[in-house]
Parts: C-alpha cells; sequence; structure tokens
C-alpha cells in the first residue's frame, strides 16, 4: 500500500533529518570529535535538512490521509502537528539566527522523535486513552 511506503519514508525522513545532530554527539562522546568519517557524512546531511524538513510537511498529511481515509485526530497526527512546529522554529532560527530559537527548534525535534516513536509502537493510544476516533 502507498501508506506504507509513505510511513517508511517519513520514518527515513526523521531519522535522517536528526542524524546531524546525533552522529555530532556520537562523534563527541564516542570518539572525541576525531572521527572524520562522521564530520564528512554529517555535511551533506545538513545541506539536505531543509528541503527533507519540506518534503515531511507533505507526505506525513498524506501518509495518515490515505492510512485512515481521511484526516482524524491520531498519534501521526501530533507527530505532524510537533514536526510542523519543529519546521516554523527552524525556519525562524534560518532567518533571524537567534540561539533561543534554536535550542527551542532541537527540543521540539525530540518531541517529534518522541511522538513518532509512541506512534510507531502504540499506533492507537489516543483512542485507548481517551476515546478518540
Amino acid at each position: 500500500m502507498l501508506y506504507e511506503l509513505l510511513g517508511f519514508i517519513n520514518v527515513a525522513l526523521i531519522v535522517a533529518l536528526t542524524a546531524p545532530y546525533w552522529l555530532r554527539m556520537i562523534n563527541k562522546v564516542v570518539f572525541k570529535n576525531k572521527n572524520k568519517e562522521i564530520v564528512k557524512l554529517i555535511k551533506p546531511l545538513r545541506k539536505l535538512h531543509k528541503p527533507m524538513g519540506l518534503t515531511i510537511l507533505v507526505l506525513a498529511p498524506l501518509h495518515g490521509y490515505l492510512a485512515l481515509g481521511g484526516l482524524r485526530p491520531h498519534t501521526g497526527s501530533l507527530v505532524g502537528i510537533m514536526a510542523t512546529i519543529t519546521i516554523i522554529l527552524g525556519g525562524s532560527y534560518f532567518f533571524t539566527k537567534k540561539k533561543a530559537i534554536f535550542k527551542w527548534h532541537k527540543m521540539a525535534a525530540l518531541i517529534t522523535v518522541i511522538l513518532l516513536a509512541v506512534h510507531l509502537l502504540f499506533p492507537s493510544a489516543l483512542y485507548t486513552l481517551f476515546k478518540i476516533y
């Protein structure tokens, strides 16, 4: 099904979008910033960061629409809303270069990843907890 393919693409995009951060942390903690291969890998990912973020804005709601037959409250909706907030904060940082906005962007990205994990592991959590469907 197309919605399944879009789901896998969305997950891959979020992994790639967050990779510069967690690869940098791995390089710092594990390799004491000495692994040049990781640095080489991060550079192209940073160039693709903005286009991949914008792609998520299109593919995530399309995935949800195709999977559910419409736009309805779902754990995926929460991921999409948080991803949109993350993208807005990233765009705001790009134009203003305010470090505080960048910190909020990273925090929103972390929340997006957590919500994605909830969505993947417990997709019907909103219905189970709140009977929302």
